[in-house]
């Protein structure tokens, strides 16, 4: 381990968090002297855990409140590890650290695939979703309460996990299972059998987390409605945590600012 001894401060990152993939990270960097990391959690973000770094927490106040943070806090790198569909927050980070002549990187896992014995549907956004879910469908919604208003007075029987209850004017007819995501294909398609599901309607966010659901509709031979990724801003996407550490190895020692 490379000491900041005669190097400087140490470089100061940036970690846009709120993945498992971020939080990986965290701990890849914790107690390396060459890095002074802040982990950045917005408010949306649900049992983040622990980190090792410090924490700033409850967002920035848009793009000009990241631009202001960025100079007083001395943010030397920036790392932008926030969810696949987290589009306007890539879209200010790239924005901003161009301005600001600042490295920065995306670290995005990458999208599923589609096995070749399930029907993907695919959908570029909520509302394609919305189109395509036929009205006579029982549509099972893996999408999360702040991704539904595409849904409403849609005529299909709908079907939404949330880990929390929703509030009373949120799709008031609709079946409403609160409770986390299964652990297993073996779990989610006993659910999608007991709910009636013929229409899975899902992000593609990638990571292993949310693979069961995914996996258990093919087996089930459900058609899935997928909705594609937002488009990357032009800037450098890594997919993994040894990819971005060999990023920030190839940026050390930097001047002070």
């Amino acid at each position: 381990m490379q000491s900041d001894s005669g190097h400087g401060r140490p470089l100061r990152v940036l970690l846009l968090a709120g993945t498992a993939e971020a939080a990986a990270l965290d701990r890849a960097l914790a107690g390396d002297p060459r890095y002074l990391v802040t982990a950045s959690l917005a408010g949306v973000t649900r049992q983040p855990g622990r980190f090792a770094a410090l924490l700033h927490s409850g967002g920035f106040g848009g793009t000009t409140g990241f631009a202001s943070y960025l100079r007083e806090q001395q943010v030397d790198v920036v790392i932008n590890a926030t969810h696949p569909f987290a589009a306007r927050m890539s879209q200010t980070v790239s924005d901003v650290t161009r301005e600001q002549s600042l490295p920065s990187v995306r670290l995005l896992r990458p999208p599923w695939a589609q096995p070749g014995d399930a029907a993907w549907i695919p959908a570029t956004d909520l509302t394609d979703a919305a189109r395509l879910l036929p009205d006579d469908a029982t549509g099972f919604l893996a999408l999360g309460q702040r991704h539904l208003a595409a849904f409403v007075g849609h005529p299909a029987r709908l079907v939404v996990r949330s880990l929390e209850p929703p509030p009373d004017d949120l799709l008031p007819d609709a079946r409403w299972i609160i409770a986390p995501p299964g652990q297993s294909v073996r779990e989610e398609a006993r659910l999608l059998a007991e709910t009636g599901a013929t229409h899975l309607v899902a992000r593609n966010s990638g990571g292993s987390a949310g693979w069961p659901k995914i996996g258990a509709a093919g087996r089930a031979g459900l058609p899935t409605i997928m909705v594609s990724r937002p488009a990357t801003p032009a800037q450098q996407v890594l997919e993994t945590i040894p990819e971005v550490l060999a990023w920030l190895e190839r940026l050390w020692p930097v001047r002070d600012r």
